[in-house]
């Protein structure tokens, strides 16, 4: 086999399709990784016998005569003939930014794969000639093909994929197109010392509101991203900045008060990360469970009281009478963005989501931001937490007025307290969102 470029040893799951030297078309084509949700990396693969029929005409075809990834030959007239797998990838997938032919494992002569790259060009529009490793919703595109093997980018791809999926199927709405790979959403790595096009240069990623396109510093990507994929387990930042491109709904619920707005916009991708990682049973790192469980358990920290009058606290008793006041509500909170112990108001934010969760269950969170975009748009924070009560009502199919007002100290119009009262009957209970 002829050797025109230096090929990496990289490691993937292949399918075969081969008989003897006498036998049908051999494909080595690259599949995706085992123990992802959802496996759908797409490496392009290659016809053996294909390329020895085109390169040496009828009656040539591919044999194998040692096992390993340098094994193969074009066979014809009792004559063994070399190969060039590049010049096959490039003939076989024109137009498919087809850069040369690589091997995931030099013992496996079925690992060989066709690599893909091209020019990206970044959010400050700056040009990048990256390797493309494209899924069914989302690409990745990497610098490099050595900081992550094969297997890793697998099972990134594969985990972004089940959670663009998650993100489509619970908004019921695709981003707009944006920086897409054909069709799918471009999720770039910057190569070494670049920084993100968001406002920061310290910011590790950056995702589009509303439309595709992410970019990810080149540190992130290597001490994180692909250091918790060769643990076998996935990175909760690009299903964060899924959440950016998924965001559509400002005119809802931001407002024009710029605290308040940055806990729901900011709020919807640090719940929403969450969720469709634990959707399709993800593996994730025990920090970020320990994370997940911490944010869950901010509704507890919520209701922690203190004597009445004590500066900064509610004024409202826990109970008629009581000397003892809560010590938070949503005006000292979510409206003027001071979070709980440590933790910001969008953490607060998706605790509040995820309690509702688990008393109402997935079929809420698939419902609740359907029910959020049918509603008009507003200015006043005021009105925005109106419009999450309605929708979060209509979401669960219960009146949950006194759940906000009185469990959770949320401002309730009474406008939306007689739509509820007239929709959904009267509300419920408050104990078991405690």
């Amino acid at each position: 086999m002829t050797q025109t470029h230096p090929w990496g040893a990289w490691r993937s799951a292949i399918a075969r399709s081969c008989r003897n030297a006498g036998g049908a078309a051999l494909l080595v084509l690259g599949v995706a990784a085992p123990g992802s949700a959802l496996a759908t990396l797409n490496l392009p693969g290659m016809n053996l016998n294909a390329y020895c029929a085109w390169q040496y005409g009828s009656g040539a075809f591919s044999t194998l005569t040692q096992q390993n990834a340098f094994g193969w030959s074009c066979y014809k007239n009792g004559q063994y003939l070399s190969m060039d797998l590049t010049q096959a990838c490039l003939t076989q997938h024109p137009n498919s930014n087809i850069y040369q032919a690589a091997y995931q494992t030099f013992s496996d002569p079925y690992s060989w794969y066709c690599q893909r790259r091209g020019t990206y060009t970044s959010q400050p529009g700056a040009q990048h000639t990256l390797y493309i490793w494209k899924g069914q919703k989302v690409t990745l595109h990497t610098p490099d093909v050595t900081t992550c093997t094969v297997s890793q980018i697998k099972l990134v791809v594969d985990g972004l994929d089940n959670g663009y999926t998650f993100y489509q199927d619970m908004t019921g709405r695709t981003p707009s197109s944006g920086r897409s790979y054909q069709g799918t959403d471009s999720l770039a790595i910057l190569p070494s010392g670049v920084a993100t096009g968001c406002g920061s240069a310290s910011d590790p990623a950056c995702g589009d509101l509303g439309s595709h396109g992410i970019e990810f510093k080149f540190d992130l990507f290597q001490l994180n991203i692909c250091t918790d994929a060769a643990a076998g387990k996935h990175n909760q930042v690009g299903f964060y900045e899924l959440g950016r491109n998924f965001w559509f709904y400002g005119p809802q619920l931001a407002s024009n008060n710029g605290n308040y707005g940055h806990a729901m916009v900011t709020g919807y991708a640090v719940l929403n990360r969450f969720l469709a990682m634990e959707y399709y049973g993800l593996p994730v790192s025990s920090s970020h469970t320990t994370l997940y469980t911490n944010v869950k358990n901010l509704m507890t920290a919520y209701q922690a009281d203190v004597a009445c009058g004590t500066v900064g606290a509610t004024s409202t008793p826990i109970s008629p009478g009581s000397t003892r006041c809560f010590k938070h509500d949503w005006a000292n909170t979510l409206l003027v963005r001071q979070g709980i112990g440590g933790f910001d108001t969008t953490d607060l934010f998706a605790s509040f989501v995820l309690k509702l969760k688990s008393v109402h269950n997935w079929s809420f969170i698939f419902q609740l931001w359907r029910k959020v975009e049918q509603l008009g748009s507003v200015t006043s924070p005021y009105s925005s937490a109106d419009n999450f009560v309605l929708a979060a009502s209509r979401a669960a199919n219960v009146n949950l007025s006194d759940v906000f007002q009185y469990t959770w100290r949320w401002p309730v119009s009474s406008s939306i307290r007689i739509t509820l009262q007239n929709e959904l009957g009267n509300p419920v209970s408050g104990t078991p969102y405690l």
